[in-house]
């Protein structure tokens, strides 16, 4: 920073040019000052406003994040300043995670400016007719993707034909017959003891998960998911759906543990968000959520849809 002239003498030298709308200048002004600690994340906000008007928004967006890290900002300044970066955000097409910023703002700060009437606009249907639209970037990251994990999938495949294989010869070989202990009974759940072979029980055993698996229901729907920490967001699809979870398939790649607010939209009927989900198990391109923080009236609406989409 100039000996000079404080950054405070930058940023208010910077606001009277950007006053009479010479925004170029205004701009260096302010870039000055973010090399101020106590100006940066004011100046940071003013130097996003200035390339936002001379039509920069990809650098508007990088702008606006930075005085939003620098940690400066009062609670006002930060909400006023998240909302610029999702206009700027929306301005660019980037529907999503303007939707993830007009969310946050909205829990920080309910009924502040417009923003309910912003979330319901970008939420009533228009992500949907994206839904199969991949960047060619996107497309790119895909591909690069699979070409690091061929090696591994061949891997997979090889041990699991191996074992396979073994199982097989396990089968033809004779087996005596196993006889359970009263103290192992015990542990287990009495249907299954009370069958009169080992075999018996394994069948008993597949078709009470199978049963399980029979709670959740196969559907097709558009799910949003974002996340506070780590800083995750995304689209996916929704293919399975039960009372307490579901399965997304997504090309974004969740942590185990990670928890999540998950938006439903359903084919027929009114989007709604599951406030918490915890990501259980992960996988290539998917992963399983379960419900760890539901409203009840969305609970409601959850088992309703289940029960009108189980096969008969």
């Amino acid at each position: 920073m100039s000996g000079k002239m404080s950054g405070l003498g930058f940023y208010e030298r910077g606001l009277l040019l950007k006053k009479v709308q010479v925004f170029d200048m205004a701009l260096k002004e302010f870039q000055q000052a973010t090399t101020d600690p106590q100006q940066a994340g004011k100046a940071f906000a003013q130097v996003g406003e200035c390339l936002k008007t001379m039509g920069r928004q990809d650098e508007a967006v990088t702008a606006f994040r930075q005085a939003l890290e620098t940690g400066s900002c009062s609670s006002l300044e930060r909400v006023q300043i998240q909302y610029l970066l999702a206009q700027t955000l929306e301005s660019l097409d980037e529907e999503f995670e303007a939707l993830v910023v007009y969310r946050r703002i909205r829990r920080e700060h309910p009924n502040f400016q417009d923003v309910d009437a912003r979330i319901r606009d970008l939420s009533s249907g228009r992500l949907k007719s994206r839904r199969h639209l991949w960047s060619a970037h996107q497309r790119e990251d895909v591909l690069k993707f699979w070409e690091q994990l061929k090696p591994q999938v061949a891997s997979l495949l090889t041990q699991t034909w191996q074992r396979l294989a073994r199982y097989g010869d396990m089968l033809e070989t004779p087996r005596p017959v196993m006889h359970m202990s009263s103290s192992v009974c015990e542990k287990i759940p009495a249907k299954y003891c009370s069958a009169s072979s080992p075999m018996d029980r394994a069948v008993l055993a597949q078709k009470e998960g199978e049963r399980r698996r029979q709670s959740r229901i196969a559907v097709q729907m558009l799910s949003q998911f974002s996340s506070k920490i780590p800083i995750v967001a995304g689209e996916g699809e929704i293919r399975d759906l039960s009372a307490s979870g579901c399965r997304v398939t997504s090309p974004v790649r969740v942590p185990l543990g990670t928890a999540v607010e998950c938006w439903i939209y359903p084919q027929n009927g009114h989007p709604f968000a599951v406030e918490e989900a915890t990501v259980q198990w992960n996988g290539h391109r998917e992963f399983g959520l379960v419900f760890t923080k539901v409203r009840p009236s969305v609970q409601r609406q959850i088992i309703d849809m289940c029960r009108k989409l189980a096969p008969l």
